[in-house]
């Protein structure tokens, strides 16, 4: 799977809120293949658990962008400063803030608002994706997506990444032959 496609997925996880394991993603070769899987994993995951999920994907997605980090680094239980120093953290945050496209307070705001205390013990991605559910409220209220809303967000995510237009977005479409993506 080259680099287009592996971007893809990545794009297509943090819409969705979903993980695509490696294997899985290798036999999702159309864009029919895809939103079929879609739909089954979008119905069988309570609207709570994807949005802990789409945010979780949003900020691992952010971290890999501004601080060069590698994906697999990147748990729900991993802590912050298990990834790099605290400095860095609070020099990065306005950076990250402005990339999850999230309400975040500014960096020491949040170190004594929400009650995080960074330093050696501090927050786990998990604690900083609830964190930031509460602060967004009601704007990220969980719901389930109709078909035509899994089609719609997926066709979105492919304009997004690629140079092709609506009317190329089929269900047949190859990724690789169609969409031109490898």
């Amino acid at each position: 799977m080259g680099l287009d496609l592996v971007e893809l997925v990545m794009e297509i996880e943090e819409e969705f809120g979903l993980d695509i394991p490696d294997y899985e993603a290798e036999k999702l070769t159309t864009v029919g293949s895809v939103y079929e899987w879609l739909k089954i994993r979008v119905a069988s995951f309570s609207p709570v658990a994807c949005l802990t999920q789409r945010v979780f994907y949003k900020l691992r997605r952010a971290l890999i962008a501004n601080y060069n980090l590698e994906r697999r680094t990147i748990e729900p239980n991993t802590r912050l400063t298990d990834l790099m120093p605290l400095a860095l953290v609070e020099s990065g945050w306005p950076f990250l803030q402005m990339f999850i496209d999230l309400k975040t307070p500014p960096f020491k705001v949040a170190n004594e608002f929400l009650g995080w205390r960074l330093s050696d013990q501090t927050l786990t991605m998990r604690e900083l994706v609830e964190a930031l559910i509460v602060i967004n409220g009601k704007a990220m209220a969980p719901q389930r997506d109709s078909e035509e809303e899994i089609w719609n967000r997926l066709v979105g995510v492919i304009l997004r990444h690629s140079n092709v237009t609506r009317q190329q977005i089929t269900p047949e479409a190859s990724f690789t032959k169609d969409l031109g993506l490898d």
